[in-house]
Parts: C-alpha cells; structure tokens; sequence
C-alpha cells in the first residue's frame, strides 16, 4: 500500500487562501511593465492604469482562465519522444539549476563554472536513472555572459537526451533557447510537445518586470511549458507568516495564469514553488528550514486546488559542505517534496541555499530521492507477498536464502538498491578504503565520466546550434 499523501492545509483553509488571493487580484492588483501585455489583459476585461501600470484582476477573469490549463504537461526527449508527463502521478526529479559555482574539495573551496563543469554535469545526469529533466547547472563564466545560458543549453542538448528546465529573464534569450530546440527536434512548433521548460518569475510582491513578463510573452506564444516560481521571502517580500507568503505566492502565480491563458489558451503552465525563509539575525535567506518544507507541501496541494502540475526545490539545505546538517535539510525537504505529492522536484545536485553545484552532491541526492521515492511507495500486502506456503516449508531455524520466493523478489523493487549508501560492516568497510559518502560519490561520477558522452549530438546539429548562437543579438 502506498504511503498517504502529506497534507497540510484543508479544504477550508486553501478556499480561504484562493478567495484572498482573488480580492488582492482585484483590490491591489499588480504592477506589469509591458505594453502589449497590458493591451491584452485591458481588452479582455481587466482594468489596466497605463500610467502607473496597475492591472486589477476581476475574479470572472481569473476564474475563465483557470479553465483553459491543461491538467498534464508532456515533455520530449531530444529525439522527439515523450519523456516524462507532469500530472500523470508520478514524482520526477530535475538536477540544478542556476547556482553561481562549482565547489573544488571537501574544504569548501569553490571556483566559478566553466563550460566544461556543464558538460561534465549533464553526462552524470544522463546517467543516473533518478534524474528525469537537466536543469542548467549555472551560466558558464567562459563565455559571454548576455548568451552563456544558451551556451549552457547547447552543451546539455550535445551530451544528454533529457528534457531541459531553465530560467531566463529575457524574451530573446528565450526565443533563442525555443529555437535551439526546434532544431535539435527538427520541428517548425514546439505546441504538440516541448523538450524545455521556462521558468518565470515575479518580483515579489505583486510585480512583473518588463523582461520577465515579455519572456512570458514569447513562451506562451510559442505554446511550451511554462513553469512560474514566484519566490517571495518572508518578512522581508512577503508577511512573515507562512499563510501571508503562501497567498502573496499564490495571487502572483494567478496572475501569471491569467496573462498567459490570454495570450494563448492552453498553454502548459507548472506551478512552481521555490520557498525561502529569513534569519533575520544574519539578515540570510534560506531554504533549508522546517517552515520551507510545511511550504512545499502547501504549495503542492495549491497547485492540485486548481488542477495543474506542481513544482518545488529539493533536496535543498543551507549548509556549505558535506555535513550532517546539509544532510537532514536535504532530507526533509525531498520528503516534503515528493511525500507532498509535487509532480516535479528541481534542485539535485545544489547545496549552500542553492549557491553551489558539484557532481558528488549530484550522485548523493540523487540518492536521496531514491530512498524517499521508495519509501512512499510503501508495500503490498496480499497473499503472494505475505508467502504463507514458503513460511510452512521452510519452518523453523532454517534458511529463506534458496526459496524461489526469494529468488523470485530479489529484483522486485521490494528493496532499493544503493550505491552511495554504506552497506557493508566495519571490517569490509575498512577493507575497502573507508570511504565517506562523498568520497564514494566522488567515485560513481569519475567512473561515469570516464565512459563519457554516451548519446552525442549530430556533428551538423551541433554547429546549426553554434551558427544559431552567433545570430544571437542583445539590446
């Protein structure tokens, strides 16, 4: 039997939450910097102040785009085939994204990416079976900065064949990542299925800034999935209690809902959920605390409220080295993230509030949502599984090892099979080094580096990408 679902808000509670956010849509409204956007949301009903930019939100609006969401988001593979289905009840996992560097040793050392840190990031996530989406790693700082995430996309479409989650603040970065994507997929649209999700976000509270909402443009035109991360902080964007965050959060993400819907019915949109806290004795934000994963489920069970796929951040912690305090953040949040029903968790690989990347931490979370994903799929009980005949022959004080049940269920999926994790005794522990975690990590990513690329792009499609980046024009 399957683990129950976490819940931590009923009914009642998230009515409430939804028709608050409805009178601050259509009392306080928001702030949109975009000429165009404003025509559309003016010229289908809502009221729009061009001076000041103030767009107010009648609740018939909302409610009418609401309607159009699709329920399920597919994504593509590189070759064009579905690769994962955001909605279908399964719980995927996407490795990123966007930190800032790349960590060196154990110590804590860290240096800034380069192209080959996302290289070597996406060939460990095309290889571990629990990573279903690459998110960017980080813009490499070899490159220009105004086109690195594009340099980014590039190379993860050269060296890996899974979907693709980034964020760009940018209508032209981001017409030029759909792009990139057309020609990999060989495609003139990418509205029947997408190999990319754009994520998009507000600046809390309650405005959309000019490139950000044009970004948002130029994907709900092209129809691919949109994923929106507003990430307000409490107490400082947002009120410091965690039902305050979570409607400023949730009008910001309606919001979004109505200008894309109106831009384009039908656009497949992803409610996306990056949840930050604040200390306010070190003036530090961050993402590793217990009220973060109360969030997370939050957030999971608004998205559900309104019939749309769910997104967070996890395994997330604060901690800036393999610790045990970087252990049980990462926990507890990738509990809460997928125990909390979220169809997609984003962040495998990060730690330090999300300001670090390395391929160790990549393996070990990866890790980490294997255990989680096999503990809520719980067991079965029924009478193959509880093996009455087996129990009577072999009776007492003798050995299950050679039953056929036995045998029969050694690859079942009954129990996990680890790789990071320590299984051994002291003795053969010893024997084998006594490696810590991180160090076996260490070793499972160098061994899967040393096998390399091992689905390369096209020679002619990778220098259709590069010829595509060098077009690229920045206002």
């Amino acid at each position: 039997m399957r683990l129950a679902t976490l819940e931590v808000l009923s009914k009642n509670d998230m009515d409430l939450i939804h028709e608050s956010s409805l009178k601050v849509l259509e009392e306080t409204g928001l702030k949109v910097e975009s000429k165009r956007v404003l025509e559309i949301l003016s010229n289908n009903g809502c009221g729009v102040d061009y001076d000041t930019q103030i767009v107010k939100f009648p609740r018939s609006v909302v409610k009418k785009c609401l309607e159009t969401i699709p329920a399920k988001v597919k994504l593509l593979d590189r070759d064009g085939n579905t690769a994962v289905i955001l909605g279908d009840g399964g719980r995927y996992c996407a490795s990123g994204h966007n930190a800032v560097f790349t960590m060196t040793d154990e110590s804590g050392e860290r240096r800034e990416a380069t192209q080959k840190d996302v290289e070597q990031f996406a060939i460990v996530s095309d290889y571990l079976e629990d990573v279903d989406v690459i998110g960017i790693p980080y813009s490499p700082q070899d490159v220009t900065a105004e086109t690195a995430l594009l340099y980014a996309i590039k190379i993860i479409l050269e060296n890996s064949k899974k979907p693709i989650f980034y964020s760009c603040e940018s209508d032209i970065i981001n017409k030029a990542a759909i792009e990139m994507a057309k020609v990999v997929l060989d495609r003139e649209s990418l509205r029947d299925g997408s190999n990319l999700i754009s994520q998009l976000s507000t600046t809390s509270p309650l405005y959309w800034e000019r490139g950000t909402v044009e970004a948002l443009y130029v994907c709900a035109k092209e129809g691919i999935p949109i994923d929106f991360l507003p990430q307000p902080i409490a107490g400082v964007t947002a009120p410091y209690t965690l039902a305050g965050i979570l409607t400023i959060h949730n009008t910001e993400v309606l919001s979004g809902i109505v200008i894309t819907q109106l831009i384009n019915p039908g656009t497949p949109l992803i409610y996306g959920a990056a949840w930050t806290t604040y200390e306010m004795k070190l003036t530090s934000v961050l993402i590793g605390r217990p009220e973060s994963s109360l969030l997370r489920i939050a957030g999971s069970q608004m998205a559900h409220y309104y019939n749309m796929p769910s997104h967070t951040t996890a395994p997330d912690n604060d901690s800036n080295l393999y610790d045990e305090q970087g252990a049980w953040e990462k926990m507890l949040s990738t509990v809460a993230g997928i125990a909390g029903a979220n169809d997609l968790i984003v962040n495998l690989g990060m730690f330090g509030t999300g300001m670090s990347i390395s391929l160790e931490q990549l393996v070990m979370d990866s890790e980490i949502c294997r255990i989680v994903k096999r503990f809520l799929k719980g067991f079965e009980v029924n009478e193959e599984t509880i093996a009455l005949d087996t129990i009577a022959n072999v009776g007492i004080r003798n050995t299950y090892l050679m039953e056929d049940h036995t045998i029969a269920n050694l690859r079942s999926g009954e129990h996990a099979e680890l790789n990071v994790s320590n299984g051994a005794n002291y003795d053969v522990w010893r024997s084998k080094g006594a490696k810590s975690s991180s160090e076996k990590a260490r070793d499972i990513a160098n061994d899967i580096l040393s096998k390399g690329n091992k689905c390369p792009l096209e020679q002619s499609l990778s220098k259709a990408l590069y010829a595509l980046l060098k077009n690229v024009k920045i206002k």
